[in-house]
C-alpha cells in the first residue's frame, strides 16, 4: 500500500474516530499532567501548540488535588493509589485515563495529530501497556524537575490556576 493511500484510509477513520470522543456540548477538556515530570511537561506544551482553537485547559495533577477527588480521580493525586501514574483528561462529568485520555486530547487537537485517533482500533490492553511502559520510565529517560513549572505569558491563560 502506498503512503498516499495510509494517509487517506488513516484520515478517513479517523473522521469516524473523532466525532465519539468529542466533549458533550458545552463542556471543556481538561488535561491533568505530572508537574514535575520532563516528558509531560513537553506533551503539554505540544498540545498547547497543536491547539489553535485553545479546547484544552491544563493543570497540574499537583495543584488540583481537590478537584480531582470531586470528580472521583482521587486514586491518581499524590498519596492515591495509582498517584501520578497516568495524565486524567475531564470532559463535562467524565474521567478518563492512560490511552483513552490521549485519544481524548487528540481529538482536540489541529491535523494532522487529530488523524492519530484512527489507533484508537487498538485493543486497550495494547494501547495501555505501551502507555503504562512509558509513564513507568519518564524520569528515567526524561528526568523531572524539583517543582512544577509555572506557565507565563499567553500559554499561562490556558491553565486551570489562572483566571481567564
Amino acid at each position: 500500500i502506498s503512503v498516499g493511500a495510509s494517509a487517506v484510509a488513516l484520515a478517513c477513520l479517523s473522521a469516524f474516530t473523532v466525532d465519539h470522543l468529542q466533549p458533550p456540548p458545552g463542556a471543556e477538556t481538561w488535561l491533568f499532567f505530572d508537574g514535575v515530570c520532563n516528558l509531560c511537561n513537553g506533551a503539554v506544551q505540544f498540545v498547547y501548540s497543536g491547539d489553535s482553537l485553545g479546547r484544552i485547559r491544563f493543570g497540574a495533577i499537583q495543584k488540583h488535588e481537590d478537584l480531582l477527588k470531586s470528580y472521583g480521580a482521587g486514586r491518581y493525586v499524590e498519596g492515591g493509589e495509582e498517584a501520578l501514574s497516568t495524565v486524567v483528561v475531564i470532559q463535562g462529568r467524565e474521567v478518563y485515563t492512560k490511552s483513552e485520555a490521549a485519544f481524548r486530547v487528540l481529538a482536540q487537537m489541529d491535523q494532522p495529530w487529530r488523524s492519530l485517533t484512527a489507533l484508537r482500533v487498538l485493543p486497550v490492553p495494547i494501547r495501555d501497556f505501551l502507555y503504562e511502559t512509558v509513564a513507568e520510565y519518564r524520569y528515567k529517560v526524561f528526568g523531572k524537575t524539583e517543582t512544577c513549572t509555572a506557565p507565563s505569558g499567553d500559554f499561562q491563560r490556558r491553565f486551570l490556576d489562572y483566571d481567564r
